[in-house]
């Protein structure tokens, strides 16, 4: 007999919560495990439980659904983020965080259900009300590149998909102790990945970086400045 699907949700509107924990256990493959009302507590309950898919909101109190994502996903935990914010920043962060699916709150709960065997399968999701977002950010990201001197356009081909990863995560502004610990990798080897960095992009410091993913539309924009990379 094949094991149900273990599902972890946290949503901080405890009714919400609860009726997404309704509509799911109503599924004979799949099994609520923890139902919780903010990041750190779903962090503690990953600990306790077994999760294959955790259903986090993208704003919650203390720890929200990104940064619990970053924690979750490296360790084989499917996330799919449900949330009412339908901003492409944050769809961006989320799937940057290592999210397999994003769909609104407004989600009928077919839709939900369907999702959360899909990440489950390993297999990606967006609702059709974020479809639209990515399909934006990802032309923001292509424009900006093509505005990038050819060196460094050729440079950013050249990423690895790690080195994409921690490009994104610089970019919002993250420590390389805290890449490491998102990552769950040393933190020398985050130091060899920056350095990596810098020689293939051709920029001389970590602020250039920033910059530089925020032109190629990898971040959102930052405050003003002009990259300070040759």
């Amino acid at each position: 007999m094949t094991p149900p699907i273990r599902v972890l949700l946290a949503d901080d509107q405890p009714l919400l919560a609860s009726a997404l924990a309704t509509i799911l256990s109503a599924e004979g493959d799949i099994a609520v495990v923890a139902v919780c009302h903010d990041g750190e507590e779903a962090l503690r309950a990953s600990q306790e439980h077994r999760v294959d898919v955790a259903v986090l909101d993208i704003r919650m109190p203390r720890v929200g659904g990104i940064e619990a994502a970053r924690a979750l996903a490296p360790h084989g935990v499917a996330v799919l983020m449900l949330t009412t914010f339908n901003e492409d920043s944050l769809i961006r962060e989320a799937i940057g965080a290592g999210a397999s699916g994003f769909l609104l709150k407004d989600a009928d709960p077919a839709e939900l259900v369907r999702a959360v065997r899909s990440v489950h399968r390993g297999q990606s999701v967006l609702s059709a009300g974020v479809t639209g977002h990515v399909l934006r950010a990802y032309r923001r990201a292509v424009a900006g590149a093509s505005a990038l001197p050819t060196h460094q356009r050729q440079g950013l081909s050249l990423l690895t998909a790690r080195e994409l990863e921690i490009l994104s995560l610089i970019a919002a502004g993250h420590t390389n102790a805290e890449i490491a610990a998102a990552l769950t990798i040393g933190a020398a080897t985050v130091k060899t990945h920056v350095s990596h960095l810098l020689a293939k992009l051709h920029c001389r410091d970590r602020v250039a970086l920033v910059l530089l993913a925020h032109r190629a539309g990898l971040a959102p924009p930052p405050d003003g400045g002009e990259s300070p990379c040759p």
